[in-house]
């Protein structure tokens, strides 16, 4: 395969994954609202295939992707926990937009470099996407968390958060290591047999 038919692979395959993230944030799919204020995403997961099977750029440009639809969502249509993560009507909209996009970009970063490492190191792709998936996700909910306390002073709403985060998190955590092995492994073998 040519460098320029790998290039333009690769630039489908990001927008496929954008579209993906689009058809779930917008429709009930993507974020799972348990009210009055749970709201358990899948959103991470193209974010860490993407990183995975493209590499921690693409990641990045997902976690970006991913932040600006969680904005648009907690703007338009979101549960009242989640109207933190929109600067319209937050208290502080500099820690809105902070929340919603640099822990989203790492997350695709820290996937895409983190399964570099360990799939050089182990040579095995199931055990590196497993691990890459956890670590990040697991990333992704602690830097939330971490960013909502140091950024917002409402006692009764960060408990409510830490609560729910930590529902949140266990279940995306798992949701995102099974689908993210299930997806990516096959790919990256496909990708790997068309690039050869």
């Amino acid at each position: 395969m040519s460098n320029s038919t790998a290039k333009i692979q690769k630039m489908v395959l990001l927008a496929m994954l954008i579209a993906l993230q689009a058809i779930l944030a917008f429709t009930p799919i993507g974020f799972i609202m348990i009210p009055p204020m749970i709201s358990i995403t899948l959103m991470h997961i193209p974010v860490i295939i993407g990183a995975v099977i493209l590499g921690p750029t693409c990641g990045g440009i997902l976690g970006f992707s991913f932040g600006l639809m969680s904005m648009i969502k907690a703007t338009t249509s979101a549960s009242y926990g989640d109207l933190i993560f929109s600067p319209f009507v937050s208290p502080n909209p500099v820690a809105s937009i902070i929340m919603c996009f640099v822990p989203r970009i790492l997350l695709g970063v820290i996937a895409g470099f983190l399964f570099i490492l360990l799939r050089k190191k182990w040579g095995k792709d199931i055990p590196a996407i497993g691990i890459s998936a956890a670590v990040a996700s697991l990333f992704h909910t602690i830097s939330v968390l971490t960013l909502m306390w140091c950024l917002f002073d409402a006692l009764e709403l960060k408990a409510v958060f830490t609560v729910a985060f930590g529902l949140n998190g266990i279940l995306e955590l798992v949701v995102g290591i099974i689908l993210s092995v299930a997806i990516s492994k096959p790919l990256l073998k496909y990708l790997e047999k068309r690039r050869s």
